[in-house]
């Protein structure tokens, strides 16, 4: 891996300074480019911040590049960065030049040195805390939101279908609330990998299709966190979920497809989806602070979810640093995106920018 720059100790800019920084962009092919973008003082109800790292959602950005590389489409890409405040913007609260943060937001909180993003959809990281890891608490956010969605009681039993980063997340943070968690893949390296997270793993279809003791306290929920056509695995997961005498949930967290064949012989089984973080995101006005909103009960708004994924990481219940993450400089982001096309052993990456801190993370 080539050599990373640290960066230099200077005085932080004024707010009203105009920085030249790289932004990955999806730009009519199957692989990123950079470009150089000005950002300017942050506007009102949002920071401005330089980045030490960003977080690659393969899922999402695989799908915005391959749609790029058919229509032509631009679309920048990344949506969780970490790094250091260096300008606030009007009305915002609560953060101040030097705080160190996590910021998340498609189209914001993009793959470059420099960030501009509403405050609400950023986090003060603990100073005991590594930027690498806490990166991780974008994505958290979602399986947070899953989680949530799924109403789990504490005598149910779960199963994740998808050991991707996702699911890994969801898979970690459900095991806070229940005893049983069991992480399904068709990949052995995949469920070797999460292994080390401590999970319990199977292969999916032979675990959905065994006649397992269902829980006697509970009923199951399935996670479906894969991609693509996703019908038969729907069907296993609903018959799987019907077995245990309580109620049986599937929550959608991927980008997949499915026919579902309502009928009798399907059962009595909740179908939710969790296509998001939090009430609020991509909503302009709730995340620059000009607009308040209640959520769903039982739920969260996107900043308190991330606040809880960020405490998860903090407690040690998500462990970022055993999930076996690469990171790449960003000149070698098209190198990145092509190995997690193969859909590698590890699932997802990170880039690194001008840090001058080490690799290691909990």
């Amino acid at each position: 891996m080539n050599a990373v720059p640290t960066r230099v100790s200077a005085p932080a800019p004024a707010a009203d300074t105009v920085l030249s920084a790289r932004r990955l962009v999806a730009d009519g092919f199957a692989v990123p480019s950079a470009e150089w973008v000005q950002h300017g003082p942050p506007g009102r109800g949002e920071l401005r911040l330089r980045a030490d790292w960003s977080l690659v959602s393969p899922g999402t950005e695989l799908h915005y590049l391959d749609r790029s590389a058919r229509t032509g489409e631009r679309f920048p890409l990344g949506y969780c960065s970490a790094g250091t405040v260096d300008a606030v913007g009007p009305g915002v609260t609560g953060f101040a030049p030097g705080n160190r943060v996590i910021a998340m937001g498609w189209g914001e909180a993009v793959h470059g040195d420099v960030a501009v993003v509403p405050y609400r959809l950023c986090r003060r990281v603990p100073s005991d805390l590594p930027l690498r890891a806490a990166v991780v608490a974008g994505l958290g956010a979602t399986a947070v939101h899953a989680v949530d969605r799924a109403t789990l009681a504490p005598g149910d039993e779960v199963a994740v279908v998808g050991a991707g980063m996702v699911g890994q997340l969801v898979a970690q943070t459900a095991a806070a609330h229940v005893r049983r968690v069991t992480l399904l893949d068709l990949r052995p390296d995949r469920l070797r990998g999460a292994a080390a997270l401590g999970l319990a793993t199977a292969v999916g279809p032979e675990f959905l299709a065994a006649e397992a003791e269902p829980p006697t306290g509970g009923g199951r929920c399935v996670f479906l966190c894969g991609t693509g056509e996703s019908s038969d695995t729907v069907a296993a997961a609903a018959r799987w979920a019907a077995r245990a005498p309580g109620r049986p949930r599937l929550v959608g967290v991927g980008r997949f497809s499915a026919r579902i064949d309502f009928s009798v012989e399907l059962g009595n089984v909740d179908i939710r989806f969790a296509a998001r973080c939090g009430a609020g995101y991509r909503d302009a006005g709730y995340a620059r602070g000009l607009t308040e909103l209640a959520p769903p009960p039982g739920e969260g708004t996107v900043t308190e979810n991330l606040q809880r994924a960020l405490d998860l990481i903090g407690e040690g219940v998500v462990t970022p640093g055993r999930m076996g993450l690469p990171e790449y400089p960003l000149d070698r982001a098209a190198e990145a995106y092509q190995e997690l096309r193969r859909r590698p052993a590890h699932p997802a990456a990170l880039f690194r920018y001008h840090t001058t801190e080490g690799s290691t993370a909990p």
